[in-house]
């Protein structure tokens, strides 16, 4: 029985090339990984007041100026690698994307398939056989990025435009300086359980609410696709 399952599951449209989920788990793996870059890359900032309210001056000022390729000096790019070492901002990313391909990928997958029909019969050793599956896809997954993308380039192709653009050498100063304190060590350290405890909150929030709006919209189109008398 579980053998027969196991091959329907395999040989199930979930996974084909072209079906719906197979595009939809790619894009959530997509995402995984660019959330857990962006989110080390661009958060670390928001702890300290004066640098949200800089860098938002800055942006205000922005919205009006050309876009020109950056020429960043070399103590400002000195300072920019500072802050990047300091922040351990590659380690972070990969821990992030570490937390969110372990607790939350299963937990996408099995949203996703509550909502396929086809397998009403045998659900419960499908759904849990499917998500061991996807968990499956997604260590390999956040395996195989780590091993052939260079986070540290990539994050240092991301962050040194961005600081250089939003930031003036001396506010750089001042943000590694803080990043040293003892303030700012703790706001590093404790920086992927913050993420990792957001994530899950916001899940657990807003998974059954986009459920029901789900639901809602099959409903409607199962309605609508009903021939009028």
């Amino acid at each position: 029985m579980k053998i027969g399952l196991r091959r329907s599951l395999t040989n199930s449209p979930i996974i084909s090339k072209k079906h719906p989920y197979k595009i939809m788990l790619n894009r959530i793996f997509t995402t995984v990984t660019l959330t857990s870059l962006l989110t080390t890359t661009l958060v670390l900032p928001s702890f300290n007041q004066a640098i949200a309210e800089t860098f938002q001056k800055s942006s205000d000022s922005a919205k009006s100026a050309k876009p020109t390729a950056p020429i960043i000096s070399q103590e400002k790019r000195a300072l920019i690698k500072e802050l990047l070492e300091i922040t351990e901002t590659s380690k972070n990313a990969e821990q992030i994307m570490d937390a969110m391909v372990r607790a939350e990928l299963p937990k996408l997958a099995s949203a996703i398939l509550q909502k396929d029909p086809s397998l009403d019969s045998d659900r419960p050793e499908a759904q849990k056989q499917f998500s061991e599956i996807v968990s499956r896809m997604a260590i390999k997954y956040r395996d195989r990025v780590i091993k052939k993308i260079d986070v540290n380039q990539l994050i240092e192709q991301v962050s040194y435009p961005i600081y250089d653009k939003y930031f003036t050498t001396a506010e750089l100063r001042n943000i590694v300086e803080f990043y040293k304190s003892p303030t700012g060590k703790k706001a590093i350290a404790v920086l992927p359980q913050i993420v990792g405890d957001s994530m899950k909150s916001t899940n657990d929030i807003l998974l059954p609410k986009m459920s029901s709006i789900m639901d809602e919209i099959i409903a409607e189109e199962r309605l609508n696709a009903q021939p009028r008398k």
